[in-house]
């Protein structure tokens, strides 16, 4: 694959300049997820370069996720470029003051990412919703916190992505570590709420309240009305960000 119009380097290294000539192509969606980019052998020739400059330019790009380097068959881009970079790159310092702050993300952007999806979700998307939702209902009867857990974010994406915004998807992908680690922090500060119990048996065992609680995304996809999903958020943040500021500093 060439390219009619010259990239003028500039006096930087030969492999950052090409790199960024690269980069460029990727984000302006020139060369799109799937495609076979230029080889070694390629680059170094448009540009005039070492096959060892044109190397390390792929593998500056690659351990940021924007390219797929498969031996012996060639350079491609991911289906999600960048994807290895912001999904490493969003490990947040939980502190009492990022869990806040992350409530307070969450807050607005799952009210946003659910106006789309309540206006935009197929029927299809409404039943996996609820047989993900029917998966952490039988392991909050089981009792068992990591697999519960182990579908809450699938559930969450799962929302997100009936955005069908690209946009919206991408800033999940973004924090989904961090959305994931506030998810666990939440899930075991209701766990030690008064008005739930920590007995599989009852029937409210704090997770099988939640299930109950997340019935309220599919209601809210199924009459297309969002607030109806911001009904049930918005209490729970406020009554995890209250319990946990009056009880942090005793191991809440």
């Amino acid at each position: 694959m060439k390219d009619e119009i010259p990239y003028k380097l500039k006096r930087i290294s030969l492999s950052s300049q090409v790199a960024e000539y690269m980069k460029e192509k990727i984000i302006s969606h020139e060369w799109n997820p799937g495609e076979k980019i230029p080889s070694e052998n390629d680059l170094a020739k448009q540009f005039g370069i070492s096959r060892l400059s044109a190397r390390t330019a792929l593998q500056r790009l690659a351990a940021l996720g924007l390219v797929e380097i498969r031996v012996g068959d060639g350079t491609y881009i991911p289906e999600f470029p960048l994807n290895t970079f912001i999904k490493e790159g969003s490990e947040l310092l939980l502190t009492i003051q990022m869990k806040d702050e992350i409530s307070e993300f969450r807050d607005f952007f799952e009210r946003s990412y659910m106006i789309l999806a309540c206006q935009r979700c197929t029927k299809e998307d409404i039943e996996k919703a609820r047989l993900i939702l029917d998966k952490m209902k039988q392991a909050a009867n089981k009792g068992s916190f990591d697999e519960y857990i182990q579908y809450d974010i699938p559930f969450h994406r799962s929302l997100c992505e009936f955005s069908k915004n690209q946009y919206f998807i991408l800033v999940f992908r973004l924090m989904e570590k961090a959305i994931t680690e506030h998810l666990k922090d939440n899930t075991i500060a209701f766990s030690k709420l008064p008005s739930f119990s920590l007995n599989k048996e009852d029937d409210n065992f704090y997770l099988k309240q939640l299930v109950i609680g997340h019935q309220n995304y599919i209601v809210a996809l199924e009459k297309h009305d969002a607030s109806i999903a911001m009904q049930y958020l918005h209490p729970y943040l406020d009554i995890y960000k209250t319990n946990r500021h009056k009880t942090e500093n005793n191991n809440f």
